[in-house]
């Protein structure tokens, strides 16, 4: 497709050196790092968290029905706070990734 790789993550390290890119489907809209990863809102209503050394996904996609806004960890990293496009705040559990429903 045309506009395959459209959109990109990339990770440099403090020095900038560059270390990776992953070539992403959705369009990044919001993002939030933790120490151990990184957490995405898109356009497309998605809601990815992807490990912060490799890029890859830490638990598959959660979908959320409208575009996302903003992305935040609460400070005990037990539940991200998503801000959608409609103003509802939604609240997603971030236990190990086998308890995340």
């Amino acid at each position: 497709a045309l506009f395959q790789d459209r959109f990109a993550l990339h990770l440099y390290s403090v020095n900038g050196k560059h270390l990776s890119t992953v070539p992403l489907d959705e369009e990044v809209t919001a993002m939030c790092l933790t120490e151990e990863f990184v957490v995405l809102g898109t356009m497309q209503c998605g809601l990815e968290i992807r490990d912060l050394q490799s890029l890859t996904a830490a638990v598959p996609p959660v979908p959320m029905r409208v575009p996302v806004h903003s992305v935040s960890v609460t400070k005990e990293k037990s539940h991200i706070l998503v801000g959608l496009e409609d103003g509802k705040l939604i609240v997603v559990g971030a236990g190990q990734p086998a308890e995340v429903s």
